[in-house]
């Protein structure tokens, strides 16, 4: 009896108190608005139907991986690199906005630093499902010729992720995946310019035939000609590092780069060629 009653008075409930402040990230969160939410609504929401989270709330990005959440000051910039490098020359090849407003995906999530895995890869970027775009390594912005590198990565990491967008909502022909064997998930032990004797034209291209692919793309659109010296790669210098114009890996390349033309023509209807001049043209005039 003692036993039974001493279980019977553990089991009484606690008096039930409500909640009446939502939590952090749960409508809990009231912030004022500033400059930068103004220039995100003007110039991102308005036109490309782009939510923009900035502000840093549990459970946007993966836990724990030490990841620095964005500089303020940075945010604006890189928007406007986005938009001037990145989104203007869709724009211009399609004819108005209405492309990117349609695919580009709905939330684009900044985070300051990069994302470190334990095998010592790092993310630049994540497209997840065609709904939501997450854009690493914003605190390291800069559109100094000097820092053309790192502007080219990160032009880089925003045509790659776009590109992931379209083949999900279109993808591209199988007979792709048949041009190279030796996709592996240790990509990260091998070096870009042994990859492209290979046929791929970086090292985690060598991961999945969906990464090579939009690789591709984003090797081809980022960068360009003319640029400061000792800045930044541009693709035909890439290739230069397979072996020779009748290398396999200079071949299997050049197969890729003619599947990822017609398959912009006929999936998009986009010269290919001809939104990469003008990626190109938008990268080297936006340097300082």
């Amino acid at each position: 009896m003692v036993i039974l009653a001493a279980g019977l008075a553990s089991c009484q409930k606690e008096k039930f108190t409500p909640i009446t402040t939502p939590p952090v990230g749960l409508g809990g969160d009231i912030t004022a608005k500033d400059s930068i939410d103004k220039f995100i609504l003007d110039s991102m929401t308005t036109p490309y139907n782009v939510a923009v989270y900035y502000k840093w709330l549990p459970g946007e990005l993966d836990f724990p991986s030490g990841i620095t959440p964005p500089d303020a000051s940075k945010v604006i910039p890189m928007l406007k690199a986005l938009l001037n490098v990145a989104y203007a020359p869709y724009n211009q090849q399609t004819g108005s906005t209405t492309f990117l407003r349609r695919y580009l995906p709905k939330t684009l999530e900044l985070a300051g630093s990069a994302e470190y895995l334990a095998n010592g890869a790092r993310f630049l970027g994540q497209a997840e499902g065609g709904t939501a775009m997450l854009l690493y390594e914003v605190n390291y912005y800069s559109r100094l010729k000097k820092d053309s590198n790192t502007f080219k990565q990160t032009m880089h990491t925003m045509h790659h992720e776009f590109g992931h967008i379209l083949h999900q909502n279109i993808l591209y022909p199988v007979a792709y995946k048949t041009i190279s064997t030796g996709y592996t998930g240790n990509w990260y032990n091998v070096s870009n310019a042994q990859a492209r004797q290979m046929g791929f034209i970086t090292n985690y291209a060598q991961s999945t035939p969906d990464e090579d692919f939009v690789e591709m793309i984003s090797s081809m659109l980022s960068g360009g000609e003319g640029g400061p010296s000792g800045g930044y790669d541009e693709y035909e210098q890439l290739l230069t590092q397979c072996g020779g114009t009748n290398s396999a890996g200079y071949l299997a390349i050049k197969q890729k780069e003619a599947i990822v033309v017609d398959y912009f023509q006929r999936a998009w209807n986009i010269d290919f060629y001809a939104l990469r001049a003008k990626c190109r043209t938008a990268f080297v005039n936006y340097l300082q």
